[in-house]
C-alpha cells in the first residue's frame, strides 16, 4: 500500500469527519481545516512558476500538522478493516 499517494488524495470532507470523531472542540476543529484551507499552489513548468491556486484535497509538503492527519486517516483505515473482519466479509 502506498500511503503517500493515498493520503494525498484523501477529501478534506473526510478528515473534517475524522477529526470531528475525536471529540476536538468545534473551535479547534475549524482552526484545522482553516490551516488546511487557506493554503496556496503553485507549479514550476519549465523553470516558470505558475499563477497561485488553492487545492481542495492534499497537503502541503512538510506541513506539520501532516504526521496528526496522517494517523486519523490511517485510523480511519483501521475502523474499516476491523467492520470487515467483525462482518466476515474477507476471504
Amino acid at each position: 500500500m502506498d500511503y503517500e499517494k493515498a493520503h494525498d488524495s484523501i477529501s478534506w470532507d473526510f478528515h473534517y469527519y475524522m477529526i470531528s470523531r475525536l471529540g476536538l472542540c468545534n473551535r479547534l476543529i475549524r482552526w484545522i481545516m482553516e490551516c488546511l484551507k487557506s493554503s496556496t499552489i503553485s507549479i514550476l513548468i519549465n523553470g516558470s512558476l505558475t499563477k497561485q491556486f488553492n487545492p481542495t484535497r492534499g497537503l502541503r509538503q512538510d506541513d506539520p500538522i501532516i504526521p496528526f492527519l496522517f494517523l486519523n486517516v490511517v485510523q480511519g483505515l483501521l475502523g474499516m478493516v476491523n467492520q470487515i473482519a467483525r462482518k466476515q466479509l474477507y476471504t
